[in-house]
């Protein structure tokens, strides 16, 4: 009896990490009622000829719980802008996870300028973030039939996603070795790049690099605290690894 619960409880964790995100549907397309840029952290980002297209969560900034960060959304021909995050993590956009609502609009495109905070507790890690251009709605209030919420049937418009990371941060340079925390060295570097991560092992690091895109995630063990990265390949600039609650920066010359 006890096997069969554990295998059901093997079987439920599986399907919960497997869940995908739902998605808004706008009726009559996107064309002018879209998002065209956006600017968040490292995040600036302009849309592209496909407004179809939702899935950049492959760009990501780095956010500091209970620190407003100024944002800005330049949406198409009347249409509002709603801001989520997914902050526990389990593949829904709940109405508490709504961080911006606004309509004003304008032809042929409204600039929203406001500022998003995560609550102070949000714990480390990686989440999704969802912006919806609605036409005629601020994509949340308005229950009218121009359409509302994260995954709601609209009109007009469209939604993009992105990723934003939680951790506590550091300026660019390495920590002495003294410090109760991981060192990067030599900082800036121009080939190689040595991490030293103190305590029973490292885990997931995510490397960012300038323009806020993920470019690979680093695995340690407990083992190995201490990893080696191949920068060679990288542009010049500065960069950002997360993971376990820190955010460390580097240059790469």
């Amino acid at each position: 009896m006890l096997h069969r619960y554990a295998t059901l409880a093997l079987l439920l964790g599986a399907l919960h990490a497997d869940a995908q995100y739902c998605s808004p549907s706008f009726a009559n397309g996107c064309f002018s009622w879209q998002n065209q840029s956006l600017t968040l952290g490292t995040i600036n980002w302009t849309a592209g000829s496909d407004c179809f297209t939702s899935d950049f969560t492959n760009l990501s900034t780095v956010l500091t719980p209970g620190v407003a960060e100024p944002m800005t959304v330049t949406s198409g021909n009347w249409t509002g802008c709603a801001v989520w995050v997914d902050l526990d993590n389990n593949g829904a956009f709940e109405d508490t996870e709504n961080l911006y609502y606004s309509y004003v609009g304008g032809s042929p495109s409204y600039t929203y300028s406001f500022s998003i905070t995560l609550p102070a507790n949000t714990p480390a890690g990686n989440y999704r973030m969802r912006v919806i251009a609605p036409w005629g709605s601020d994509g949340f209030l308005d229950t009218n039939t121009n359409g509302y919420g994260p995954c709601g049937a609209f009109q007009y418009g469209n939604f993009n996603d992105f990723t934003v990371v939680v951790g506590g941060t550091t300026g660019v340079g390495a920590l002495s070795a003294t410090e109760a925390g991981p060192v990067l060295f030599p900082n800036p570097c121009t080939e190689r790049l040595s991490i030293q991560w103190p305590g029973p092992g490292v885990g997931p690091l995510t490397l960012i690099g300038p323009d806020g895109r993920i470019i690979r995630t680093l695995n340690g063990t407990d083992r190995a605290p201490l990893r080696t990265i191949d920068v060679s390949g990288l542009a010049s600039g500065t960069y950002a690894l997360t993971g376990a609650g820190r955010t460390l920066r580097f240059s790469k010359e």
